[in-house]
């Protein structure tokens, strides 16, 4: 009999990478019964049973900011309260909880109020290294989520982390071994894309979808492209999926470089991706974000390899994208301020051709069936037999 788990989200199925990690697990471990649970402010399509209503945060300023606080501080927050007690009426045999927002208050209340049913943690960003750091709503907060990181790690059963640099952040913290687990692609989901560069040879092509990390650091890499095409006598463009800049956020001398995509489903743009000469992710050079960098990872290197297009990273030496890019062997690394530089590692980058193996050593080695099994012994499962 499958096992069933509850899992709690505070974020929709579809929203994120997250959510995408997540769906990409839970897909291939059809010997666990999910129950997903999750805030949102509306239901979305397939998931209508789960939804639990908005949370705490992202709602109005002051009762953000006021129920974030207590909810930190370990203080009874009536919301909190309201979501613990709909996941301790369901029928279930264990709670996988995801670290993200009210999450982290949430595993620490089901290990509190019961010990029948294991509690899992999931972390996919640091609560005080990410969530805080990244935002200035929460920066101040910073201190009490490194606190109750603390706490959920030694109250829970067990957690599986993202990166090899969060394992090791964490046990600092916790004196707790997480074990990592990253999205799960089957198979036969890389190598299928073929590049089909475009017919004008003066043109390169960059692509990359989801978030910009920091816009001072992407602005730097759209002048090393600007730099690159004056010196080749070139022109660039850079197509992007899935970011949406607030008005001004570009010079106005980028607007012809950048074009901006509708949002496509991943299936869809990552046949569009093929087509690029190069795909671009970064992580933030500010040491305010170190932690960041050095403990999450972009999920966005998951369509990268599935498109199988070499990666010009951008970040710092030691994140946790130049230690994929190292080992795998599927890009370069620009570490620096230092624009001759990056255009030796561009034109590098250009002149490469990852080989099948690469990305498939990245498919296994990071994106393979090892995650499954570090779900699967979370929660004590057999695997079916085929």
């Amino acid at each position: 009999m499958a096992q069933k788990i509850c899992l709690f989200t505070a974020h929709s199925p579809q929203t994120g990478g997250g959510a995408v990690i997540l769906r990409s697990l839970i897909k291939a471990l059809p010997e666990l019964s999910i129950q997903w649970k999750y805030l949102a402010v509306k239901p979305v399509n397939g998931y209508e049973q789960g939804f639990m209503g908005p949370g705490i945060m992202g709602s109005s300023v002051v009762h953000d900011i006021t129920g974030t606080w207590l909810m930190l501080t370990g203080r009874k927050v009536k919301r909190i309260d309201e979501i613990v007690t709909q996941l301790l009426a369901t029928d279930c045999d264990a709670y996988w909880v995801v670290s993200h927002n009210e999450g982290l208050r949430v595993a620490i209340e089901l290990s509190r109020l019961q010990n029948k049913r294991p509690v899992h943690l999931t972390v996919h960003d640091d609560w005080a290294g990410a969530l805080s750091a990244r935002s200035v709503r929460y920066r101040f907060m910073a201190g009490w989520a490194k606190k109750m990181t603390i706490t959920a790690m030694q109250a829970v059963t067990g957690a599986d982390l993202i990166s090899r640099g969060m394992q090791t952040y964490y046990y600092q913290l916790s004196k707790r071994q997480g074990e990592i687990c990253h999205r799960y692609l089957p198979p036969g989901s890389v190598g299928a894309c073929v590049h089909t560069p475009g017919t004008d040879t003066s043109v390169l092509n960059v692509g990359h979808i989801g978030s910009i990390y920091d816009k001072n650091d992407f602005i730097r890499f759209l002048t090393l492209l600007q730099e690159y095409a004056k010196l080749k006598g070139k022109m660039v463009t850079v197509n992007m999926w899935g970011y949406h800049p607030k008005k001004d956020d570009l010079p106005s001398n980028f607007l012809d470089m950048v074009k901006m995509h509708k949002d496509l489903p991943e299936e869809k743009a990552i046949p569009e991706l093929a087509k690029c000469d190069i795909v671009y992710s970064m992580y933030p050079m500010s040491d305010k974000l170190r932690i960041f960098s050095q403990t999450s990872l972009p999920t966005k290197l998951t369509s990268y390899v599935q498109a199988c297009r070499p990666i010009f990273g951008q970040g710092s030496a030691d994140c946790t994208l130049a230690e994929f890019l190292q080992y795998t062997g599927t890009g370069v690394m620009w570490s620096s301020y230092n624009n001759q530089e990056g255009i030796s590692l561009l034109e590098k980058l250009l002149l490469s051709d990852p080989s099948p193996a690469n990305w498939q050593k990245a498919r296994e080695q990071y994106f393979g069936e090892n995650n499954l099994a570090v779900m699967r012994h979370a929660f004590q499962a057999i695997p079916q037999e085929a």
